[in-house]
C-alpha cells in the first residue's frame, strides 16, 4: 500500500487543499476524509513554485485559479511569497484555453498532494495497519504494518499514549491519520492484546 493520497484526483486534491472543501472518498478500501495539512503560506508557495518553469498560457490559468483561491478564503500574509508569485505570475494580458487550465490543475494537485492527508476512523485502523498488540507486564506494543511487509513498533506503557505515535507512523508512511477517538482506541486495545504477536 502506498500514499493512500496517491490515489487521490486532481480535482480532489484541488479542491481540498485550494478551496479547502471536505472531500470522502473509498481508498482501496479505506474511507478516506482528505484533509489539508499545509497552512495558506505554505500553500501559496507550493503553488508557485509548481508554476516556475510552466509556459505562459498555463500560469496564465495558475494565476486564475490562485486569485479565486483568494476570493474563497485562501489567506497568507508572507511579503517572500507575494514576491515570489509575482516574479512567478508576470503573465499580464496572457490568453489560455481550458487545456491550460487542466494543465495548471494538474500541476497544483502534483505539488499540493504533500499536503494532504486521509483521516480514517479507528476500526479502518485496527482491520488495516495494525498488525498486532503485545502486552506484557509493563508495556504495550503496537506492530503497524509497513509497505515492505515488516513492521514499525510503537511501544508505550499506556494505550492513549499510543494514537499520536501511531499518527507519526502512519502520516508519514501512507499519508493517513487516525480520528481521536480515544475511547474505542482504548477498547479495541483491550481486545486485540494478547502476550505474544504472531506473523
Amino acid at each position: 500500500m502506498t500514499w493512500l493520497v496517491d490515489k487521490l484526483s486532481v480535482d480532489d486534491v484541488v479542491d481540498v487543499v485550494l478551496y479547502k472543501r471536505r472531500i470522502e472518498r473509498d481508498v482501496d478500501g479505506v474511507h478516506c476524509v482528505a484533509t489539508s495539512v499545509c497552512g495558506d503560506n505554505v500553500v501559496a508557495y507550493l503553488i508557485a513554485k509548481a508554476f516556475m518553469d510552466a509556459q505562459a498560457e498555463v500560469r496564465a490559468a495558475g494565476l486564475k485559479m490562485l486569485k479565486d483561491a483568494f476570493r474563497r478564503g485562501l489567506y497568507h500574509e508572507d511579503e517572500a511569497v507575494f514576491r515570489r508569485a509575482r516574479e512567478v505570475f508576470n503573465v499580464n494580458n496572457t490568453t489560455f484555453g481550458d487545456e491550460h487550465v487542466q494543465q495548471a490543475r494538474k500541476l497544483i494537485a502534483d505539488e499540493l498532494r504533500r499536503c494532504v492527508v486521509c483521516k480514517i476512523d479507528v476500526f479502518t485502523l485496527f482491520e488495516r495497519f495494525i498488525r498486532c498488540i503485545e502486552v506484557d507486564s509493563v508495556n504495550f506494543t503496537y506492530a503497524i504494518r509497513r509497505d515492505d511487509r515488516g513492521v514499525f513498533h510503537v511501544i508505550v506503557k499506556y494505550p492513549a499514549d499510543a494514537p499520536d505515535a501511531i499518527n507519526r507512523l502512519l502520516t508519514a508512511q501512507y499519508r493517513v491519520t487516525v480520528d481521536s477517538d480515544l475511547e474505542t482506541f482504548e477498547a479495541l486495545t483491550r481486545i486485540h492484546a494478547k502476550p505474544f504477536c504472531y506473523g
